[in-house]
């Protein structure tokens, strides 16, 4: 837990106050969250520590100096925590069912309860079995392992794999088998699933499990509007309907494109504006948003926000 608290600390930025470090990692649900979470590359510890206490975390502040460093935190920009776990609990049940299958065994208790997964699993598992794929899944999941491995030189995410008459392990026996610290476990299959989703993102390699990617799920209200966009009907049409201010559909695109529902960025800024923001913030990352303002004037704060958020994630091209 504490390199992770460690790599919040020292990757946000400076005028970042630590409470809004800590609402990253507890996960909570605002959108200024969202966003200082996508500005800052720290999309994937979002609700990783959501058991944090607010003291402990300042304590470890005032201690920070005196700690140890272990490993070296890994993120991903367009992922949050859930997304990593859930995306690896479909690779999970997808594993336990095709291997009980194979063995014509089609009662078992699910490795994963979760209904949404379990939906997801049955239709990626149909599909397997129609188009005649087993072999291709299991070559892609043997390539996904050795990849994680050989990243990482000790691959752990194996242990929580359960097939036919073998049951996966509890993080407590792993600590054992591998003699690390079950907090130092944590860390470092949180390192590990970033590293499944570098690997899976690419569907030229991966086309069965690029299926299994769960994407970070939208707040309610955000979803509504997602619904609309996805009608046809534009932000303020949205907000007439909603009877909500503008600002309010804008932060719920702000997180559609944060948590990677949509990328057509050129339908809210033109394309030299993009190109202009990315020269410039190329040398100026960190800024407060009314410092990108003054030198942008003609662009509004969403539309600043917008880009910044397509050129963390990856979307937008920037050179680093």
């Amino acid at each position: 837990m504490y390199d992770i608290l460690s790599y919040a600390i020292d990757h946000a930025f400076n005028y970042k106050t630590n409470k809004s470090i800590y609402n990253i990692l507890i996960g909570k649900k605002s959108h200024q969250t969202f966003f200082d979470a996508s500005s800052q590359q720290l999309l994937s510890l979002y609700h990783s520590l959501p058991n944090l206490k607010y003291p402990t975390f300042e304590r470890f502040i005032l201690q920070k100096d005196d700690f140890n460093h272990e490993l070296d935190i890994k993120t991903h920009p367009r992922y949050t925590y859930d997304s990593l776990t859930r995306t690896f609990s479909c690779i999970q049940l997808l594993i336990q069912t095709l291997s009980n299958t194979r063995k014509d065994t089609f009662k078992f208790i699910p490795v994963v309860q979760n209904t949404y997964v379990q939906q997801k699993v049955k239709q990626l598992y149909n599909h397997i079995k129609l188009s005649q794929l087993e072999a291709s899944f299991i070559s892609e999941i043997y390539s996904l392992f050795d990849a994680i491995e050989r990243r990482n030189n000790k691959n752990v995410l194996h242990y929580y794999l359960q097939g036919y008459e073998e049951p996966m392990y509890t993080r407590q026996q792993i600590s054992l088998i591998e003699d690390i610290k079950q907090s130092e476990l944590f860390e470092l299959e949180m390192n590990q699933l970033i590293d499944l989703l570098d690997e899976i993102e690419d569907e030229s390699n991966y086309p069965i499990l690029s299926q299994t990617i769960i994407l970070p799920q939208l707040l309610n209200q955000t979803f509504l509007s997602y619904q609309k966009l996805l009608h046809g009907m534009n932000m303020n049409e949205i907000a007439e309907h909603q009877n909500v201010k503008i600002n309010t559909i804008e932060d719920h695109v702000l997180e559609i494109f944060i948590k990677g529902y949509q990328n057509d960025y050129n339908t809210y800024v033109n394309q030299k504006q993009i190109d202009q923001f990315i020269q410039y913030y190329d040398h100026h990352i960190g800024l407060r948003l009314r410092e990108y303002k003054q030198a942008f004037e003609d662009l509004t704060y969403f539309q600043i926000k917008l880009i910044i958020v397509g050129i963390e994630r990856g979307d937008l091209r920037v050179r680093r």
